[in-house]
């Protein structure tokens, strides 16, 4: 993992490679980068491509999902708790959101379930 101070990441020296080092010793690279991340410079355009191992990478993709769905169900909350606030809101019937030909197949599915309750709460 790399640190992250002031909204900037920070590493070593040792994580920096020119996009030359990387192409010509890219066995040496994924190596590495399954330990730490190696950072790819262009001499022109400064670090332009990051090298992650895949555990890494798979660790930052699942924590970054996890983040933006606790971040909407703060929103929905929010949104919510502001809507329970206000004395003049109206509901909005379920049949109304999904459309009254959709709702009507709603209701025949849940009529017609195999399983019934007491067989489903056992």
């Amino acid at each position: 993992m790399v640190a992250v101070i002031d909204n900037k990441l920070v590493f070593g020296r040792e994580q920096v490679l020119t996009s030359t080092q990387a192409s010509k010793n890219f066995g040496e690279a994924r190596r590495r980068a399954r330990r730490e991340p190696q950072f790819v410079s262009d001499r022109n355009d400064g670090i332009d491509t990051v090298i992650v191992g895949f555990e890494e990478f798979e660790a930052m993709a699942v924590e970054l999902e996890q983040l933006r769905e606790e971040r909407l169900h703060a929103i929905a909350a929010a949104r919510l708790a502001q809507g329970d606030a206000d004395s003049n809101r109206k509901g909005i019937p379920f049949s109304y959101t999904v459309g009254r030909e959709r709702f009507e197949t709603m209701l025949e599915a849940e009529a017609t379930d195999p399983i019934s309750d007491e067989e489903l709460f056992e």
